[in-house]
């Protein structure tokens, strides 16, 4: 059942950015945005979001002001590139049933496979996780992209969907609950 959750949130962040992709004009190649504060459990509840879409990688730095790793279930990224069909891709890691840590893993939704991935790295910091992911794994990409993020807690109680609160066991950016897309951000 905890299982069951945890793709019930990775699937949700990566619903929200597949519903209405639309092409926009493509933004800074670094950008930050923020995340209500409050709307999920402190160990989970992330404030602001940077990504920078770099030459060699893609950056993300997710600030989680009472940021507890020993709390946190799972972390996923997901990455929609402006390349045509709208490659979507999906970086996690997660607990497994004996509380450690899995490998960072890399999925493309095109080729329905694991993408062999080396140089894909995810940092836990104080008060901020970082995620980095070489262009040659996102297709050696050199567009836009759009990203989202759900961090789900230990606390979940195998039950509930996630809402917005503060004893929410996930947060996500930019919404669990909503089909709201984030904006693009540019290549270099």
């Amino acid at each position: 059942m905890r299982r069951t959750l945890r793709t019930l949130a990775i699937g949700a962040a990566a619903s929200a950015l597949v519903v209405g992709v639309t092409a926009s004009p493509a933004e800074a190649k670094t950008r930050s945005f923020k995340d209500a504060r409050g709307d999920a459990a402190a160990a989970v509840d992330m404030t602001k979001v940077k990504v920078a879409n770099t030459k060699r990688s893609l950056v993300l730095r997710i600030t989680v002001p009472r940021l507890k790793k020993a709390q946190l279930e799972a972390v996923s990224v997901t990455i929609v590139t402006k390349a045509r069909a709208r490659p979507l891709f999906i970086s996690s890691k997660a607990r497994r049933t004996d509380g450690s840590w899995s490998a960072l893993s890399l999925v493309s939704f095109q080729a329905e496979s694991a993408v062999r991935c080396r140089g894909d790295k995810i940092r836990f910091g104080a008060r901020a996780i970082t995620v980095r992911i070489p262009q040659r794994c996102l297709d050696r990409n050199r567009l836009a992209v759009r990203v989202g993020v759900a961090l789900v807690s230990r606390q979940n109680d195998g039950t509930s969907s996630p809402q917005p609160g503060p004893d929410t066991y996930a947060d996500g950016y930019p919404s669990l609950v909503s089909s709201k897309q984030p904006p693009w951000v540019r290549y270099r």
